[in-house]
Order: C-alpha cells, then structure tokens, then sequence
C-alpha cells in the first residue's frame, strides 16, 4: 500500500476502486464476447465469496415525511438495522446502535414473525401483537 492510499479513507477511495473493478469486467467481457473461455472463467473467479441477505422492512409511516426501518438479516442473524427517514425527493439513512430500544425493537418483530418473507412484512398493515 502507498503512502497516498494509506491516509485516505474509504470514502474517499471508493469511487476509483469501483472505476478499476469495472475496467476489470470491461476487458474480460470484452474477451469473453469473444469466445474467450479463460477470460470467462476468470469473471467468474473475481467473486470472492457470495453472501446472501435479506433486508426487511418495517415501515412506520409512510408519504412525505415517512420512515421505515430496515433490517437486514443473514443465515436467520440480524446483522444489521438502519433508520431511514424520507420527504419529497430526499432521504437519509442512520445505523442504528445495537443498544438502542430501535433495535430491540428490529430484534422482536424478527421473534414474533418467523419465516417471515420481504413481501409478507411490507403487506403488514394491522398491529403485530394484539
């Protein structure tokens, strides 16, 4: 790593790491279009590891403003929860501290909802518990 690389954050990186993956694919389909079988076994060979995750949200109000939390959850884990909050043609996005009663909250709406799909979670509109 280079002294200009290491104080830069990832902020200010990112933008050029995504342009230098992209330029990768870009010759490698370029080469693979073309019949090229090695290069199309090194697209595949790029991923590192495939994870899959699902984002539930749970919407508290909607229209301008509305907010929602989102959820995200891996191998039946929470792993993540962001308050998101919205008004005409703007919006913000905030973690949500592991200690805080929002995610208590993501953690038991996750409990008394298993199995629980993205499209049965958005279609809820009646209180959870009664």
């Amino acid at each position: 790593m280079n002294d200009t690389i290491e104080n830069k954050s990832c902020a200010d990186l990112i933008a050029g790491e995504l342009k230098d993956r992209e330029q990768q694919l870009e010759q490698l389909y370029t080469l693979a279009d073309d019949g090229d079988d090695d290069a199309r076994e090194q697209i595949y060979e790029m991923a590192y590891g495939i994870d899959r995750r699902e984002i539930f949200k749970v919407i508290w109000s909607g229209g301008g403003p509305a907010d929602h939390l989102e959820l995200t959850v891996s191998d039946g884990d929470l792993i993540a929860v962001n308050y998101v909050y919205q008004d005409w043609y703007d919006g913000a996005r905030l973690a949500v501290d592991e200690s805080s009663p929002a995610y208590r909250y993501a953690l038991e709406i996750l409990e008394i909802i298993p199995g629980l799909t993205n499209n049965q979670l958005t279609r809820i509109t009646r209180p959870l518990v009664q």
